[in-house]
């Protein structure tokens, strides 16, 4: 659910407010808009321990991950539209665990999270690392195309 809340850029944006927590034997991740809950995600807590081979989960870290930029101009149209990649360096796994997930998403018009198509949940992962988050690469400027 959180690369899904890369468009939130952080917790203090007003576009969204994600957080994450521990609830028992599970951790849950949320997603409000306005005071609006917009999406639900939760997975098992340390189900599964993948720390056995730290190597795979160091290479699943570091591969190319992408993020849509929007940023609204005040004239109400967009400022900044682009499709954006990077891919983490430099990372040390301290822990990785795995297992079931679910993510629920609810509809709203100044968040429209719902209309990406999810097909099925295969499983969920949480992890402890240190990682460096280099610069990234514009792939696609939506408003250069036009």
């Amino acid at each position: 659910m959180f690369g899904v809340c890369a468009l939130t850029v952080d917790s203090s944006c007003s576009y969204g407010e994600p957080k994450l927590e521990i609830i028992h034997d599970t951790l849950t991740g949320i997603l409000d808009y306005a005071g609006q809950r917009v999406a639900t995600a939760t997975m098992t807590y340390k189900l599964e321990n993948l720390i056995g081979d730290p190597e795979a989960v160091r290479k699943k870290l570091g591969k190319k991950q992408m993020a849509l930029k929007i940023i609204p101009c005040v004239s109400g149209g967009l400022a900044l539209a682009q499709l954006t990649s990077f891919a983490m360096i430099d990372i040390t796994v301290k822990g990785a665990w795995g297992g079931d997930a679910r993510l629920h998403v609810i509809p709203h018009v100044n968040a429209p999270i719902a209309d990406l198509p999810i097909r099925r949940i295969v499983g969920g992962s949480h992890f402890i690392a240190d990682m460096t988050l280099p610069y990234g690469k514009v792939e696609l400027d939506y408003l250069k195309q036009k």
